[in-house]
């Protein structure tokens, strides 16, 4: 798996792992997934979206380095989707 610089280069690759983009959320808040986005200052923002509040809130001054801690929050489910693809 590359490493995403952005967040288009985020979305393509969690597409072609196969994530469930229910679990993900890039550019908006979404209740009950991880989501990844643009802050109204021009930071980025991880966090989990949770009755309407940002949970475990990170904000970071470089989308590359947001775009991989938020890989790290789905590593997961990412790896079981790569695990099941290489027993088929």
């Amino acid at each position: 798996m590359m490493i995403p610089t952005d967040v288009a280069e985020l979305e393509y690759l969690l597409q072609q792992a196969g994530i469930d983009p229910e679990a993900y959320w890039i550019g908006e808040f979404r209740e009950e997934c991880a989501c990844i986005m643009r802050a109204d200052d021009g930071s980025w923002e991880t966090f989990v979206g949770q009755r309407g509040e940002k949970d475990d809130l990170r904000r970071w001054d470089n989308e590359g380095d947001a775009c991989v801690f938020f890989i790290g929050m789905l590593w997961t489910d990412i790896s079981m989707e790569l695990h099941r693809r290489a027993h088929q």
